[in-house]
């Protein structure tokens, strides 16, 4: 058997099992034999391998992505061997069916092999995590163009500040995950770097045809400096980066539910599924999903700096170390899919109620800041001088509720009705269905971007297959 460790000496099982990453890398199993079967086919283009074993370990390396490499994992679990990764296990499998497999080393490390390995796998997770986000988009888009006529709170200091259509709150988050989605597509740029041939650390005897990796796996067709395409992980930290990002804002909105379901919970409507009520106190209404989502976001930074910890301690050029950072971007990438598909799920579930939130705000002056531009603009007074005549209003009522706010709005020759009218009539209210036909095309615009690109990738893989 082709084993690395057996030419320095033997070791015990819980050793190797400590470093070993052969089980994690089942993530990316298919991603390691297609790079490898991708190098094959540019060896047997040089003629530096005979055209009898090229095309037997082809062969053999095609057959392993048919079923997914599950053959490769029946063969590793019929040794009873524990590998260092499955870089070595597969290069083991191979010498065990053909001798060609003695060739493929030539021109290419391990560490060239799983820098490009690990960027074709990033890229593929971060496809998949932008379609999500582009579900989530237009979720957020359809609740907006729902909630045109629903007032509700906004709020700034955690106290309610202003009021208005529940369109902005919707279409606020579809504008971050937009922008979110552009970062992602920038990251997407970077991962078609191409580190094959880089060797080790300062590149290979053998000068490959770069050309024919990239028309398989969708990369560059240029060298890389040889010590970055090995040693960096920049190209991972990147995209977990902008995952922090997202976590960061998918943690902002559940706060942001739990808020409004605490302060006016008649007025949000929330699937059953999505809440559970107190073991001994039934009238509680716990959104049990979103507060574990919430719990998730944080679990995803703590990764994302792990992750940064690991890297800044370790010196240029491999060092294992960098293994673990796969891991972690595993571990997030898991986390975020299945929290993705939560929230979707609950934000299409959920609505405002107009009766109930205008029930809730009657006693709430939300609209203060309003009426002064209002008054201002229609009597032509300085607005510091409306602001502090309404301050003075405020503060003579013994406390602000529905009949401080009458007294003040029917001396003002205003009524409630009046306030929610001006609210909706205020210019950006009247410009939000132009915003949310501005959000529909940019969201059309990264679907057509997202679909071109999967089939790019499709003509690549189909080319490598061929």
């Amino acid at each position: 058997m082709l084993r690395y460790r057996r030419y320095i000496g033997e070791t015990i099982d819980r050793v190797e099992k400590y470093f070993s990453s052969t089980e994690f890398d089942r993530e990316y199993a298919r991603y390691i034999v297609m790079v490898l079967l991708s190098h094959t086919k540019n060896l047997l283009n040089k003629n530096l391998i005979p055209k009898e074993y090229g095309e037997e370990i082809i062969f053999l390396l095609k057959d392993l992505l048919k079923n997914n490499c599950k053959d490769l994992y029946k063969w590793i679990n019929e040794k009873k061997v524990l590998f260092e990764d499955l870089f070595e296990a597969l290069e083991s499998y191979l010498y065990d069916k053909s001798r060609g497999a003695l060739y493929i080393p030539l021109g290419r490390s391990r560490n060239d092999h799983v820098a490009t390995v690990l960027r074709l796998y990033v890229r593929d997770v971060m496809i998949d995590i932008i379609k999500k986000i582009i579900d989530l988009r237009d979720i957020l888009i359809k609740k907006s163009f729902e909630n045109k006529d629903v007032i509700i709170p906004y709020f700034t200091h955690q106290q309610i500040a202003q009021c208005g259509s529940a369109s902005i709150y919707f279409l606020s988050y579809a504008h971050i995950f937009s922008n979110i989605t552009k970062m992602i597509f920038n990251s997407i740029e970077i991962l078609r770097e191409n580190p094959l041939s880089s060797g080790a650390s300062a590149g290979s005897m053998v000068e490959l045809d770069l050309s024919l990796s990239s028309k398989d796996l969708c990369l560059d067709n240029r060298n890389l400096p040889s010590y970055y395409a090995t040693g960096s992980r920049l190209f991972i930290l990147y995209p977990m980066t902008i995952l922090t990002l997202l976590a960061a804002e998918l943690s902002r909105l559940s706060e942001d539910m739990i808020l409004y379901n605490n302060v006016m919970s008649n007025a949000l409507k929330i699937s059953p599924e999505h809440v559970a009520t107190s073991s001994i106190m039934p009238h509680k209404r716990n959104l049990v999903t979103i507060e574990i989502l919430r719990a998730k976001m944080s679990e995803i930074i703590s990764l994302s700096t792990s992750s940064l910890e690991i890297y800044r301690d370790v010196p240029y050029g491999y060092n294992l170390d960098l293994q673990e950072i796969n891991r972690l971007f595993i571990e997030t990438i898991n986390i975020m899919r299945e929290s993705l598909d939560i929230i979707i799920d609950f934000l299409i579930k959920t609505s405002f109620d107009r009766e109930e939130a205008e029930k809730f705000l009657k006693d709430k002056p939300c609209w203060s800041s309003d009426l002064i531009e209002y008054i201002a603009l229609k009597d032509k007074k300085p607005v510091r001088e409306i602001y502090m005549y309404l301050s003075k209003k405020f503060s003579e009522c013994q406390k602000i509720d529905l009949s401080c706010i009458n007294e003040i709005l029917n001396e003002l020759g205003f009524s409630l009705e009046d306030v929610y009218k001006m609210i909706r009539e205020k210019p950006f209210e009247k410009n939000i269905v132009q915003m949310i036909e501005l959000a529909k095309e940019d969201l059309r615009k990264d679907l057509t971007k997202i679909e071109n690109l999967e089939a790019e990738i499709k003509k690549c893989y189909d080319n490598l297959l061929s």
